[in-house]
């Protein structure tokens, strides 16, 4: 059975509901599972893929206010402060282990929703957009600054669902390109009354621990 380590950390959020970013009127788009933006989701998804968490982290959970930290460099869009705030969630609740050669995967059904809804707002209006928007737009930033600032040397890789993060992770494990992988889902609220959602696991190829899970009671889908 997967094993993760939680540090015993609950992971129930607030129940305060996030505006959402409206999507164009003209979209033609999927409906995103923000389900996937889960522990319990991800957890399940690794097992089934034959993949072995060994550390999770989500947001919300207990005590998270109504945004993530921000982070420096990334402006107007929770998406990356998501990304990076659950990434150093589950890293910390490895417990000081050092880390093999770690590959950082993305996934994400719309990506930044926010700051893309934002360089089209601008745009049409004729306003004059700072550079950081055009950076940030590309999800590989983020993932970019993850591998950084946790000293992650593996290879670098965004995708549009759970399932195929998971493919991909198990693909570089197999060939020895990574020893382990961070995946890491984040979806934006895109209607009124949605929340932010984001998750992330640590994937490694054995299994660690006891098999146990960490206590569950109440994480909202």
């Amino acid at each position: 059975m997967t094993a993760v380590h939680a540090a015993g950390a609950a992971l129930t959020g607030p129940s305060a509901a996030h505006t959402g970013t409206p999507l164009p009127a003209h979209a033609e788009t999927p409906v995103p599972a923000q389900a996937e933006a889960s522990v319990p989701a991800l957890v399940s998804a690794a097992a089934s893929a034959g993949l072995h968490v060994l550390a999770a982290a989500q947001w919300p959970e207990v005590g998270d206010g109504a945004a993530p930290p921000p982070v420096p460099g990334f402006v107007g869009s929770s998406f990356s402060p998501l990304a990076a705030e659950v990434a150093r969630r589950c890293l910390e609740r490895v417990g000081g282990a050092q880390l093999p050669m770690t590959a950082v995967l993305v996934a994400s059904a719309l990506g930044d929703l926010a700051g893309a809804v934002r360089v089209a707002e601008g745009v049409d209006g004729g306003a004059r957009l700072g550079p950081l928007l055009f950076f940030q737009a590309v999800p590989n930033a983020v993932a970019g600054l993850v591998a950084s600032r946790w000293g992650l040397t593996g290879p670098v890789v965004c995708v549009g669902d759970t399932a195929g993060a998971l493919a991909v992770a198990a693909l570089l494990l197999a060939d020895g390109d990574a020893e382990a992988a961070l995946l890491l889902r984040v979806d934006q609220a895109y209607v009124p009354g949605g929340v932010d959602r984001a998750a992330a696991v640590l994937l490694g190829p054995e299994p660690a621990g006891d098999g146990s899970l960490p206590h569950q009671e109440g994480v909202r889908p």
